[in-house]
C-alpha cells in the first residue's frame, strides 16, 4: 500500500452501527465510504439473505473475503464490514494491516437492536446469538487496532472518538 493513510475498516457485531458510523465518519473525514454488504449485493445482484439461503454462510464468507480485498485495493476510505468478517483468518490478517476499529457494545444492547430484524439471516434466538457473539469477541479484539466502547454515545460522538484515536495512531507510526 505504500505511504499515506490506510483504509479505515469498521468491525463489530450485528447492530453495532458499522454502516451508520461509517457513513458519518466518511462524511466528517471527507473520504469515500463503502458498505461491504451493499457492495457484495451489487456485485452478485442478490440480497445477503438470498445468498445465505441459496448458497449458505460459507459461500457468503468466500464472497466477503474476495470483495474485501477488492475494496481494499480500490479507493482509500472508510469501509463498513459485515459482522462476521472476522470469522475468516485471512480477513483478520487483512484487517490487521489497515486501521481497523472495533465498535464494541454489551450484548444485550445489540440484541435489543437486532431482535425482530428479518433482513439479518443470522439473527435467531437470544441464546444462539449470544453464543455467536461470545465466540466472536476475541476475533474482533484480534483484528482491530482501536476498540471504541460505544454504549450510550451518539453516532457523531463515536465518529469523533475514532478520528481522535486515528490521529494519535498516525502520530505514533
Amino acid at each position: 500500500m505504500g505511504c499515506g493513510m490506510k483504509q479505515i475498516c469498521l468491525i463489530g457485531f450485528m447492530g453495532s452501527g458499522k454502516t451508520t458510523v461509517g457513513e458519518a465518519l466518511a462524511r466528517q473525514l471527507d473520504m469515500p465510504w463503502v458498505d461491504l454488504d451493499t457492495y457484495i449485493v451489487k456485485q452478485i445482484n442478490k440480497s445477503v439473505s438470498q445468498i445465505f439461503s441459496e448458497s449458505g454462510e460459507s459461500y457468503f464468507r468466500k464472497l466477503e473475503s474476495l470483495y474485501l480485498q477488492q475494496v481494499l485495493d480500490g479507493n482509500k476510505g472508510v469501509i463498513s464490514t459485515g459482522g462476521g468478517i472476522i470469522t475468516t483468518l485471512e480477513n483478520i490478517e487483512k484487517l490487521r494491516k489497515e486501521t481497523t476499529i472495533y465498535l464494541a457494545y454489551p450484548f444485550d444492547t445489540l440484541y435489543e437492536r437486532i431482535a425482530g430484524d428479518t433482513t439479518r439471516p443470522l439473527a435467531t434466538s437470544y441464546e444462539s446469538l449470544k453464543e455467536r457473539f461470545n465466540s466472536r469477541l476475541a476475533l474482533y479484539e484480534k483484528a482491530c487496532q482501536v476498540r471504541i466502547d460505544c454504549q450510550d454515545k451518539s453516532i457523531n460522538c463515536i465518529a469523533e472518538e475514532i478520528i481522535s484515536k486515528i490521529s494519535r495512531l498516525e502520530r505514533i507510526s
